[in-house]
């Protein structure tokens, strides 16, 4: 058939090795071109979706030359086999990129494209490397399975993952013929809150235990073990890697796991004109790519021209166009939302150097709530020497709210004397941070084990207290000896972040015990790895003490750069 003006072949058979075939639309290639490269995508969801979500249609793709092919993993779609997710990536991976290499009107160079899962399937056939995959272009997705997707501030992501979870089970139930699980899953799905709520997490949910059993392997391995290590498709592509393209948002759920694939790779090798990757970060959720996010217009430069970028990227490794200016361009790109403009660099910063550190520090008054007497003091020996402890208490059952890693207004919450709240002063000049801000805490703790979650706000002269990046971890492991409460040092790595606080805004730290549902709720008084078995009756109380003073020091080291762009 044609469609767009390209023609589709339909449910196009693919044999793996196995036996298994799955089915594949195949778009062009463009008539009268002769041979030209190949696009796969391979995802879970309907191959007719192909990731619209976020990039372009198919068509747009095979007008520009190129032999588009979106095919349905194992068990899902038209595809024959039973679907347990990311198991079967690597191996039919490489066997569709091989048979896609080899359909009529391919060249036999192969690139694969792609959001989440489908960004996931690219990084599993490329840890095997079949020969014709010549480059990638994963979005929003992690090669580490363990660190980048399920577990990125070392707790289970059940936000991401239980929603999700009943999505791909709803298609799962579909598939079956069960209108009636497909159904409930459907309002799962249209009440994540509702479902998020519901205690225990690992059991209450008996159509994941029939249609995604997956869910319950990756909640129930807190530690990364060998079920996991097979799931890291990024240390046997460090091994032999090609290029890859790596695009993330500063607002999406699996912002950690891009980052980490990059920086990984990013020292491995000098770059040169036969291997290179790039990093892209755009001011987006997960879904959409648009120029609006929690609340905030970044403009009509959001969408940086992404889908153009990939087409080069395709272009210069697939069609041999090396004269593009690709590689002469710096490799790292992002956006930065107060100058709403795009930012370049020549490397992502993983703290060589450029930190600058600020001191909590007690006054008079406890630092608890917005109107408090915490500070944040430019040097160490300004800290209050007198200051008492500051305390929080958490109580489980009413776990602090934090929704998402929106840039969204947290100044009402920060009115909350759960939270213990430290400001610094107006800044007199701008203040540039690109990186992973890290945060050093000497606390002790009543009943724990607990969590110590840490915000970290940007206070604007209107009031207004912008949400830059969060991070979380467990203290209070160890019981009290001799009935006293020892102090331990708590080390937070937070979300990374780009951002120029401009002159008169100011930083803000939150530290408390709980940010839901965007983290894992910390049940007190048991280890976190065991959260997901809590119930209601297993939610406890825990205090946390924070020490601010100059012997006792905590601090935050932030990410500056002396020039975030290439000017």
């Amino acid at each position: 058939m044609e469609f767009g003006n390209v023609a589709i072949r339909r449910k196009v058979p693919c044999v793996l090795r196995d036996g298994v075939t799955l089915y594949a639309d195949i778009y062009g290639p463009p008539p009268g071109g002769g041979d030209c490269p190949v696009l796969l995508m391979r995802q879970p969801y309907g191959r007719m979706i192909a990731s619209t979500v976020s990039h372009a249609h198919p068509v747009w793709y095979a007008s520009r030359g190129y032999m588009v092919v979106v095919q349905d993993v194992r068990g899902r779609g038209d595809s024959e086999g039973e679907f347990v997710p990311f198991a079967h990536e690597a191996e039919d991976g490489f066997d569709a990129v091989e048979w896609a290499a080899g359909l009529p009107g391919s060249n036999g160079r192969v690139g694969m494209y792609g959001f989440s899962y489908q960004g996931a399937t690219q990084w599993a056939a490329a840890s095997l490397r079949p020969a014709p995959l010549r480059a990638i272009a994963p979005s929003m997705t992690a090669a580490d399975l363990y660190h980048g997707w399920m577990y990125p501030y070392g707790s289970f992501d059940v936000q991401g993952c239980l929603p999700w979870a009943y999505q791909l089970a709803r298609d799962g139930a579909r598939r079956a013929g069960d209108a009636e699980a497909e159904a409930i899953c459907s309002r799962a799905m249209a009440d994540p809150g509702g479902i998020l709520r519901r205690l225990p997490y690992d059991r209450g949910h008996p159509l994941l235990e029939k249609y995604l059993p997956a869910f319950f392997d990756w909640a129930g391995r807190p530690e990364y073990d060998e079920y996991w290590a097979r799931l890291n498709w990024l240390e046997p592509f460090r091994k032999r890697p090609i290029p890859a393209l790596h695009i993330g948002g500063w607002y999406d759920f699996l912002l950690p796991g891009t980052i980490q694939s990059y920086a990984a790779l990013q020292g491995d090798a000098e770059r040169s004109r036969d291997l290179f990757h790039r990093l892209e970060i755009g001011p987006w959720t997960h879904i959409p790519w648009g120029r609006k996010a929690g609340g905030i217009d970044h403009g009509p430069g959001a969408d940086g021209g992404v889908h153009l970028l990939q087409v080069r990227w395709f272009d210069y490794w697939l069609k041999g166009e090396r004269e593009n200016g690709l590689f002469e361009e710096p490799p790292v790109r992002y956006f930065e939302p107060t100058a709403r403009k795009w930012e370049e660099a020549e490397n992502y910063p993983q703290g060589e150097g450029g930190g600058r550190r600020v001191y909590l520090s007690g006054s008079e008054l406890p630092a608890n709530g917005a109107l408090g007497g915490g500070r944040l003091k430019e040097r160490r020996e300004s800290v209050d020497g007198a200051a008492a402890p500051d305390v929080f208490v958490y109580d489980a059952r009413l776990p602090m709210p934090l929704a998402s890693a929106l840039p969204a207004d947290q100044s009402a919450r920060q009115d909350r004397y759960e939270i213990l709240v430290y400001t610094g002063e107006p800044l007199e000049k701008e203040l540039p941070l690109f990186g992973s801000p890290k945060l050093s805490v000497r606390c002790q703790v009543m009943d724990g084990p607990t969590d110590l979650v840490a915000t970290l706000t940007l206070m604007l002269p209107g009031g207004e207290a912008r949400l830059l990046s969060v991070g979380r971890a467990e203290i209070g492991a160890a019981p009290p000896e001799d009935g006293v409460c020892g102090w331990e040092t708590a080390e937070i790595a937070l979300r990374p972040l780009a951002i120029r606080c401009p002159a008169g805004s100011a930083l803000r730290l939150e530290l408390t015990g709980s940010g839901f549902p965007l983290l894992l709720r910390h049940p007190n008084g048991r280890p976190i790895s065991t959260a997901m078995q809590a119930g209601p009756g297993d939610l406890k109380i825990a205090a946390v003490a924070v020490a601010s003073r100059p012997e006792l020091a905590s601090w935050l080291e932030l990410p500056v750069v002396d020039r975030m762009a290439t000017e």
